[in-house]
């Protein structure tokens, strides 16, 4: 027995770094399809991406899916991305990301997978409108430029708790020295998963957050692993 617990205590290890392992595989497989997606989308669109969520104002459209009533949770089918995400039409859950049960009026978001569109620059028009997003001739580094990422949004009710949210959202509002809310969930280990526009994807470093506007603190943030990489600035998601 003694020496089978010591066995087990060599392999526990080595198990978990295993199963990570898988899960930041399938995580990235997830974010590559869901580029694939949005590359077909452009194909069939006149070469743009899909909106984010068009017709704002009204508040019954996403990127991943649709609703009926603003008052009601987005079904997680029916979005522009939809037809080009396999059988069922809808996003690939990341393994990483096991947010807690859904309640009504808290996950606004649901239904996104654990991903993130960096609607703010290519999930509208050029010129900002949001019937559709930009065309890839419009992004300067493509290979510099956020498309999805790991999401998360930290919501202090009914206790402090992770949900699913759909944007990536940049550090500044654009077109402007706004701060915004941190969304990047940096759930593999210390990284977040990265889908850039020309297609790649990699693993990035938290380096900066900050609280947000539903009353989570900065320590928070940090300690729930949502905040930005990069410069405190748009470098990695604006089209310059």
């Amino acid at each position: 027995m003694a020496i089978a617990a010591l066995l087990m205590s060599l392999l526990l290890p080595a198990l978990r770094s295993a199963r990570l392992a898988a899960q930041r595989s399938a995580c990235a497989s997830n974010l590559r399809q869901l580029h694939l997606a949005n590359a077909a989308y452009a194909t069939a669109n006149n070469g743009r991406f899909a909106p984010g969520a068009a017709r704002f104002d009204r508040n019954l459209e996403r990127w991943f899916g649709a609703r009926r009533e603003a008052s009601e949770p987005f079904e997680p089918r029916g979005g522009p991305l939809s037809p080009y995400l396999g059988p069922e039409g809808a996003v690939r859950r990341c393994p990483s990301f096991r947010p807690g049960p859904r309640l009504p009026g808290i996950d606004f978001e649901a239904g996104c997978g654990g991903y993130g569109y960096n609607n703010a620059y290519l999930g509208v028009r050029e010129d900002g409108r949001d019937d559709t997003g930009v065309r890839l001739s419009s992004i300067a580094r493509p290979a510099e430029t956020v498309m999805f990422a790991d999401a998360a949004l930290a919501m202090p009710v009914p206790a402090l708790r992770l949900i699913e949210y759909s944007f990536a959202e940049p550090p500044r509002q654009r077109g402007s020295s706004h701060a915004l809310d941190p969304s990047i969930h940096f759930r593999h280990g210390s990284e977040a998963a990265v889908a850039w526009a020309d297609g790649h994807v990699g693993r990035e470093r938290l380096t900066f957050t900050r609280g947000n506007i539903y009353g989570v603190s900065e320590a928070q943030m940090r300690e729930q692993r949502i905040g930005w990489f990069g410069p405190e600035h748009n470098r990695y998601f604006d089209l310059d």
